[in-house]
């Protein structure tokens, strides 16, 4: 059966180079372009987003040279989602002043959410050469090292951010994934019980990790459906939390719970495949060979390339004496790369 895997969450710290001077003050000669530069700080604290843009422009403009109005720009860009235009003026700042690190740092997080993640650790390297070592700094390396499957890198980066900062909940949430990949399984529990502790704001998503490990890895299904509950309880929204605590429930074989929770999934995300596959699994261990055929057929109405859905279906309608369309699921469910089927299909003519 399928399980569902969390994104990395990503909240970027963008911060302006602060206001220097009173923007009420009379504008004196040669001045013209701090003071433009002050309006775009004032504008963006204001979420004026396009007009802190016009203005820093305008203060480029003045002062081709003015280091800190592209830095405030890109900014601003980022804050916008654009991120190659952020990256654009990075680049610049870093040609005014090559030791600026927080530059190299700001590129590299622009890098990070448009995917460049080998050129996203290169900048992060380069903010630390330069001497900007934080816990954002390494944290983010961790993230971009963990997508392109870099998982032992990965934990030392995050290891480098807690060091600098030990109630990081999320340098400790993502240390604990990479290391329930790497199995080191009692020290990704210690890792998610310590992003609980930190966690000011609560997040479901923290809660839902800690429990997928307590469920898969930990044999801790009680604590499992705890913690499932608990996010469920802070989002009750979250789909991917009911349908995980239906897996529980249904490695406890009370399926009738469990078929609730899928339910509740499918309530929320009418399209969640998966939840439906779930209900199907279910069905089928209470003998409701019909009700597990139907749930597979709305998965696969949802996902016509869901091949596990193809073959769970095939099953049932086996023992509901349809082996003719029980051999067309398994062959779907083949051709769709399902692995272990040809025992399956070694009665199939």
């Amino acid at each position: 059966m399928k399980k569902i895997l969390l994104a990395i969450l990503f909240v970027l710290p963008f911060g302006l180079f602060a206001q220097d001077d009173d923007p009420t003050l009379v504008v004196a000669k040669g001045q013209e372009a701090q003071v433009t530069y002050n309006k775009g700080l004032k504008s963006f604290n204001q979420k004026k987003y396009d007009e802190a843009v016009v203005l820093f422009t305008k203060a480029i403009a003045t002062d081709p040279k003015f280091t800190k109005a592209y830095f405030n720009r890109a900014s601003v860009r980022l804050e916008q989602k654009n991120y190659k235009a952020a990256i654009v003026d990075y680049t610049k700042v870093i040609e005014l002043d090559p030791k600026m690190g927080k530059a190299y740092f700001s590129r590299g997080c622009a890098k990070l959410q448009l995917t460049q993640y080998k050129k996203a650790i290169a900048d992060f390297n380069s903010a630390a050469q330069k001497g900007y070592k934080t816990a954002n700094l390494f944290y983010y390396k961790g993230v971009a090292l963990f997508k392109i499957k870099n998982y032992k890198d990965a934990e030392v980066a995050y290891t480098e951010a807690l060091k600098l900062n030990t109630e990081h909940a999320f340098a400790y949430n993502d240390r604990a994934g990479v290391r329930k990949i790497l199995k080191k399984y009692e020290e990704a529990l210690v890792d998610y019980d310590m992003a609980v502790k930190f966690d000011k704001n609560k997040h479901a998503f923290i809660y839902n990790n800690r429990a997928s490990l307590k469920r898969d890895h930990l044999e801790d299904l009680d604590g499992a459906i705890y913690d499932y509950s608990a996010a469920i309880s802070i989002d009750a929204k979250y789909a991917i939390a009911y349908n995980n605590r239906g897996r529980a429930k249904f490695l406890k074989k009370d399926y009738e719970k469990a078929i609730k929770d899928y339910e509740n999934a499918i309530k929320i995300n009418p399209k969640y495949a998966f939840a439906y596959n779930n209900i199907g699994a279910a069905k089928f261990e209470l003998k409701d060979y019909k009700g597990a055929v139907s749930a597979y057929d709305n998965a696969i109405r949802i996902d016509s390339r869901y091949g596990q859905a193809y073959a769970n279906r095939g099953s049932a309608k086996e023992l509901m004496r349809d082996f003719t369309g029980a051999c067309q699921d398994w062959n779907k469910a083949k051709s769709l790369g399902v692995e272990g089927i040809d025992e399956y299909l070694k009665n199939c003519k």
